[in-house]
C-alpha cells in the first residue's frame, strides 16, 4: 500500500458484525491525520472537542456531530478519550436504501451537524444517537439489528434536516435562485441514480430542460465541481458499495459502476482516493 500506509487506520470489526460502536477514541490515531474506507460518526459528549476533515476544522461542542465519509482524511482531538461516541460502518449500509442513496452526494458534503436545543429535529437526531449507544452497550438479542435500524433512522433525520435547510435557503433567496437550486438538486439526484450508465453533460441538461452551456455554468457554481468530476465521484461511491461482494472482480466493479475501461477506473480511483481500487478493497476485507 506504499504511500498511503502512514495515513491508513486498520479498523477491526467484531466477527460477523458490520457496525462498530465505541465510547473511546483509538489513542494510536488521536490528533493524527488518517483515513479508512468506512463512514464514521462522532457524537461529541462535551464542549471543546474538534475534528479536522479534509483539512477543514470543526469545533465540536456537546451534542454536535461530525460526519466523516469513507476515504476522508481526518484527525480528531478530544478533551478526554471518552468524550465522544464513535460509530463506524461501511457506506453500503446506507447506499442499499434507495432514498438515502439518492441524497448521498449531498450528504457526503456535510461534515458537521450542529445541535440546537430549540430545534425538535436536533433533539430527535440526538435521541437517535443515544438509542444506538443504548442498544449496542445493553446487548441482548438482535443487538446489531436494532443498532442498524437506529443508524438508518439517524441518517433519515439528518437527510431530512439537510433537505429542509436547503429549502429554507432557497425560500430566503430570490425567485431565480430558488428555481436554479431546484434544478441543480434534480440534476444531482438524476446523476447519482444513473451514474452507472453512459451520461454526458448534454444528457443531463436535456433532462432538466436547460441549455448545455447554462447547465455547465450553474452546475459548477452550485456544486463547486465540474460535471465530469461530479460524475466520477458518484461512480466511485457506487464502486465502494460493490467492494464487499467477493464474487465481483475489480474489472466487473469498474464496468458496473459506469467506467468505460479498467484503466480509466484505476486512474480516476487513485486521483479521488489516493490509492488503487485493489488497495482500497483490501483495507475493507482484511
Amino acid at each position: 500500500m506504499s504511500g498511503i500506509n502512514r495515513y491508513y487506520e486498520d479498523l477491526v470489526f467484531a466477527s460477523g458484525t458490520k457496525i462498530n460502536v465505541s465510547r473511546r477514541i483509538n489513542s494510536d490515531f488521536f490528533d493524527t491525520v488518517h483515513w479508512h474506507p468506512y463512514v464514521e460518526v462522532l457524537v461529541s459528549r462535551c464542549d471543546g472537542n474538534s475534528a479536522a476533515i479534509n483539512f477543514a476544522s470543526y469545533r465540536l461542542d456537546r451534542n454536535d456531530i461530525a460526519l466523516i465519509w469513507s476515504g476522508d482524511l481526518h484527525a480528531v482531538h478530544t478533551v478526554r478519550e471518552d468524550s465522544c461516541l464513535i460509530i463506524q460502518f461501511p457506506i453500503a449500509l446506507l447506499a442499499v436504501m434507495g432514498e438515502l442513496n439518492g441524497i448521498l452526494s449531498r450528504l457526503s458534503r456535510l461534515h458537521c451537524v450542529r445541535y440546537d436545543e430549540q430545534n425538535p429535529e436536533s433533539l430527535r437526531i440526538l435521541q437517535c444517537a443515544g438509542d444506538i449507544d443504548r442498544h449496542h452497550f445493553q446487548g441482548g438479542p438482535f443487538r446489531e439489528v436494532l443498532v442498524y435500524a437506529d443508524l438508518l433512522n439517524l441518517f433519515a433525520l439528518i437527510g431530512s434536516q439537510c433537505i429542509h435547510t436547503e429549502a429554507e435557503a432557497a425560500e430566503a433567496g430570490d425567485t431565480a435562485g430558488q428555481a436554479n437550486l431546484k434544478l441543480m438538486t434534480e440534476a444531482c439526484l438524476y446523476i447519482s441514480e444513473n451514474c452507472m450508465k453512459p451520461l454526458s453533460l448534454s444528457d443531463v441538461a436535456l433532462k432538466i430542460g436547460v441549455s448545455r452551456s447554462h447547465f455547465a455554468h450553474l452546475f459548477k457554481s452550485y456544486t463547486n465541481m465540474t460535471f465530469v468530476d461530479f460524475l466520477t465521484v458518484e461512480r466511485i461511491k457506487l464502486a465502494e458499495t460493490f467492494f464487499m461482494n467477493p464474487n465481483l472482480r475489480i474489472t466487473d466493479i469498474a464496468f458496473e459502476s459506469g467506467f468505460s475501461s479498467i484503466s480509466s477506473f484505476n486512474r480516476s480511483f487513485r486521483k479521488v482516493k489516493g490509492c488503487s481500487p485493489t488497495e482500497f478493497r483490501a483495507t475493507m476485507i482484511d
